[in-house]
């Protein structure tokens, strides 16, 4: 049986052949004891085999989807797995598989997380973002979802609330599964990462940020985003959030 890792990094991954090998490199030199989760959402290219062929001199577990069934779905996969993959007093580590997202600077999430925690707070991390090579779509899209969320929901904290690189306690995501069970992950894209972000806050979670640094220029492949599509998910999942709230009685803290 597995030892259970104090730490999982989960990639949802979508036709990420060219981006995933060196991604994989570079999180186990950075993090060397945790354990890489690759979710393959059905990729169409060698996604799956390059994740097997890393498994041989990494730490990796490999999940895959029958057909791409979306960010949301993989996310929600990811988080399943990893809640049998990581210690109870463990941390789960979401970020981009297409080389975005930079794993040197996990650490410094992780060592922000272990102040909270000796602190008594629970908390989800993830960073206030200076980007490179964004397009500027983009940039209107997550200014858009950020002043959305903020006028509909108040403020949440978090600068950029649609950024996919988090951190987030083990025990936060037994908790939220607890509270809103199937219904924690109801979006079908891009928007999940709202759609989270209100609802542990709802929770009673805490939220706190570092400055990350988004490398889109590293990137290779076009972007996987729709603009109408994920504008229109965003709407759908601001109304399902109007009505969902927690289950009474589970907290963040207890």
């Amino acid at each position: 049986m597995q030892e259970k890792a104090r730490v999982v990094v989960c990639l949802p991954s979508y036709n990420e052949e060219g981006n995933l090998p060196a991604l994989i490199d570079d999180l186990a030199a950075a993090m060397p004891g945790a354990l890489i989760l690759v979710v393959d959402d059905g990729s169409a290219d060698g996604t799956a085999r390059v994740a097997k062929e890393a498994a041989a001199k990494h730490r990796v577990v490999l999940e895959s989807h029958h057909g791409n069934k979306g960010l949301a779905a993989a996310v929600r996969t990811a988080f399943d797995t990893a809640l049998g993959l990581v210690r109870d007093d463990g941390y789960v580590i979401l970020m981009d598989a297409d080389g975005t997202h930079r794993p040197e600077q996990m650490n410094d999430l992780l060592a922000r997380a272990e102040r909270g925690s000796r602190s008594g707070g629970r908390r989800t991390l993830f960073g206030g973002t200076r980007v490179a090579g964004v397009a500027w779509y983009r940039k209107v899209l997550s200014a858009g979802a950020r002043f959305l969320t903020t006028v509909i929901f108040g403020n949440l904290v978090a600068r950029d609330v649609s950024c996919g690189y988090r951190l987030y306690r083990a025990a936060l995501i037994r908790r939220a599964k607890e509270a809103y069970g199937t219904r924690l992950i109801v979006s079908e894209g891009f928007s999940v990462n709202v759609e989270l972000l209100v609802k542990l806050v709802r929770l009673g979670a805490r939220v706190d940020q570092i400055p990350l640094n988004l490398r889109y220029d590293l990137k290779q492949g076009a972007s996987k985003i729709r603009i109408v599509r994920t504008v229109m998910q965003y709407l759908k999942l601001f109304a399902h959030l109007a009505v969902t709230r927690p289950r009474r009685g589970v907290g963040a803290d207890t």
